[in-house]
């Protein structure tokens, strides 16, 4: 008997085939999901205290309206990086497997 490079469960009316990668793929998507949402909605809050202080400021102090610029920025920037990243996952759950590392 040769060594199985993937687990296989017995006892079953037939040999079945675990595929680990299906999990790993499962368990990466509700990572990158849950982190998407969370990105996005921390950079929907920070955009938007951003906009807001730079409203009130616009007049008044150049200092914070650097500052509230710069909120502004970084939660556009979240909103941004939280969309892209199940999209990458997958690409790099693909790669994994069209190059066969979980077989």
């Amino acid at each position: 008997m040769e060594m199985q490079e993937t687990p296989v469960m017995y006892g079953l009316p037939g040999t079945v085939r675990v595929n680990m990668l299906a999990n790993l793929e499962a368990l990466l998507n509700v990572i990158a999901n849950s982190f998407e949402l969370t990105a996005m909605a921390f950079g929907l809050v920070l955009a938007s205290v951003g906009l807001f202080t730079y409203h009130r400021y616009i007049y008044r102090d150049p200092i914070a309206l650097y500052n509230a610029g710069r909120k502004a920025h970084v939660g556009a920037f979240l909103i941004k990086f939280g969309l892209l990243v199940p999209g990458i996952v997958n690409w790099l759950v693909a790669v994994a497997r069209d190059s066969a590392l979980f077989n």
